[in-house]
């Protein structure tokens, strides 16, 4: 699996000072969480998505959700459940022969709706579990997460598997402020427990929106609804802590636009141009990657996590030096300051997202290569 896969080798090099590393399923847990990056959400009703997946119909899609919650009605679900069944059987017979080779899909994981729909599903799917990167829990609280958790331990270990564990926060516990402190320090607790069962912690802001009867407008980002960011304020400063390991992933932009509206390396006032704000934002207070609803959204937030070239030079002089010195250097570019202590954890990070996504060359921009995935 690589970022950016669907684009020729010698394309790549226009752009890139260092392309993008492959990465796979194997790869140390938080890495892989960063890998992520755009996780498209496919619902279980939709039809023939085996195929659809196997012939690259999503372009540079590196992971997907495959969802039997909120996106399919309580009366279809028996429906969606057999098609999800038989399309990952549709998967897994075409592994066997030899039809398409493990590397040419993207990760799966299967959002499912509570602890027992899980173990009904797991049941069903028998040995197809090992089609799976891991489970989506939505709605997790401090009541459900440890049922939930010790589950797909349980499932591991019954089927022989390494699945991981993907739980959603986006319950009232956690969005009204008087709870808020108390359900995320017992999610915390349960979580560390855990660690290195969670792939990534996922928040719901849609969910979080409808508690209060609000729903944001395509021309604004979540950030612009205050009792939604001062509530994703807390998750991040509660789970992404330089002592933790946890990799928190962004939360959905639920407007979409099938043509581009990117001219002259620079997106005009648009959907895609708020998904475009919104992604910086998230990168810059600590998320990781993105739940995508369209395809048209995977090149948009994958791009915005590609290394500058000047980042990565500070990031490498400071991770570099760290052995010689723990005090101020210059960076490469002359135009600011780097401090080896305070700056290292960041540079480890800027260097994992480095390998995972890409260094641009010098004076290229993400929004450069983001034209040319539009235009090809």
């Amino acid at each position: 699996m690589k970022h950016f896969r669907g684009v020729r080798e010698e394309e790549m090099s226009h752009f890139f000072h260092t392309p993008p590393k492959e990465f796979s399923r194997d790869i140390e847990r938080k890495k892989l969480g960063i890998a992520l990056g755009a996780t498209l959400y496919i619902p279980g009703s939709m039809r023939n998505f085996s195929s659809k997946l196997a012939n690259n119909n999503f372009k540079n899609l590196t992971n997907a959700i495959i969802c039997l919650e909120d996106s399919i009605s309580d009366s279809e679900l028996t429906e969606a459940e057999n098609n999800v069944i038989d399309e990952l059987r549709q998967i897994e017979q075409n592994y066997e022969r030899g039809r398409i080779l493990e590397d040419e899909l993207p990760l799966l994981f299967l959002r499912i709706r509570n602890v027992e729909h899980l173990q009904r599903l797991a049941k069903l799917l028998g040995n197809t579990l090992q089609l799976l990167t891991g489970i989506v829990f939505p709605k997790c609280t401090s009541s459900n997460a440890e049922s939930f958790l010790l589950t797909v331990q349980d499932i591991n270990r019954q089927h022989l598997i390494d699945l991981y564990a993907l739980p959603i926060i986006e319950t009232k516990e956690i969005i009204y402020m008087e709870s808020r402190e108390q359900e995320l320090t017992r999610l915390y607790k349960l979580f560390k427990q855990f660690e290195d069962l969670i792939l990534t912690i996922r928040v719901g802001a849609t969910d979080f929106t409808s508690l209060f009867s609000l729903r944001r407008p395509g021309n604004r980002t979540v950030y612009d609804l205050k009792v939604v960011t001062d509530c994703l304020t807390s998750i991040l400063n509660k789970f992404t802590r330089q002592e933790d390991n946890f990799v928190i992933s962004g939360p959905v932009y639920e407007y979409f636009e099938i043509q581009s509206k990117i001219k002259n390396s620079q997106i005009i006032s648009s959907f895609e141009g708020v998904l475009w704000d919104e992604v910086q934002l998230d990168m810059i207070n600590g998320f990781h990657g993105k739940t995508c609803i369209h395809p048209s959204q995977i090149d948009i937030v994958n791009a915005a996590y590609i290394v500058p070239k000047e980042l990565y030079d500070d990031a490498l002089l400071i991770a570099g030096k760290r052995a010689e010195t723990n005090g101020v250097l210059r960076s490469p570019a002359r135009n600011k300051m780097n401090e080896v202590k305070p700056h290292y954890s960041w540079a480890l990070k800027i260097l994992t997202q480095a390998e995972i996504y890409g260094v641009l060359k010098e004076n290229v921009t993400s929004l450069d290569f983001l034209q040319y995935l539009k235009e090809i």
